[in-house]
């Protein structure tokens, strides 16, 4: 089953502080560490959600375009928080664009599979 997030999670990398792979993740106050990187990948972000909430406040909806450029990185990761805990497959996302309450490069849950 999947199940879709959008929570913010802590992030520390698996090796040295420029390696960009998640190494381990603090998510709803419980640590998760990383066993096996499954895949990494880049995606366009959801840009029309933020101008559509841009609009809905009355501004100007149209933005400056860096949304719509903007690609955010996403790992899938197979994590537990420990030996005694199954393990699940996590989508974790690394978001350039500040913004929706969040500073630039902030991580994101997106999914879990379990």
């Amino acid at each position: 089953m999947v199940r879709r997030y959008g929570d913010p999670v802590e992030v520390r990398p698996a090796g040295e502080p420029d390696d960009a792979a998640p190494g381990s993740f603090l998510w709803r106050g419980r640590l998760y560490v990383v066993r096996s990187v499954l895949g990494h990948w880049r995606e366009r972000r959801a840009w029309w959600n933020a101008a559509a909430a841009r609009a809905l406040h009355g501004e100007d909806a149209s933005g400056d375009g860096s949304a719509l450029a903007a690609e955010r990185e996403v790992w899938r990761v197979e994590a537990g928080p420990g030996r005694s805990f199954g393990v699940g497959v996590y989508d974790l996302c690394r978001d350039p664009v500040p913004g929706e309450g969040r500073s630039g490069q902030g991580w994101l849950l997106l999914r879990v599979t379990d």
